[in-house]
């Protein structure tokens, strides 16, 4: 498919067209990646991140690794040794 090149602002852009979009799986105000790659433009969709919730980050850790060995118990022992808030 032929498309235009015009110009917006100092840069250069191109409509793309809505079966290509679809087809791609790009949206509106979706984030991509953008880079030329042997004289060719190729536009990746960077997906989103998933956001989780605490309760499921932690049912995901395993109660063992909660366990405090003797350094971390030291640690949370220790006192201020400068102008630390605590």
């Amino acid at each position: 498919m032929q498309m235009t090149i015009k110009k917006w602002g100092n840069s250069l852009a191109t409509r793309i067209p809505k079966a290509i979009a679809e087809s791609a799986n790009l949206h509106f105000d979706q984030l991509v990646d953008i880079e030329e790659v042997n004289g060719k433009i190729v536009i990746t969709p960077i997906a989103a991140k998933k956001e989780y919730k605490l309760d499921e980050l932690l049912s995901l850790c395993k109660p063992e690794s909660m366990t405090l060995d003797k350094e971390d118990q030291e640690w949370l022992g220790d006192v201020p040794v400068g102008k630390e808030i605590w």
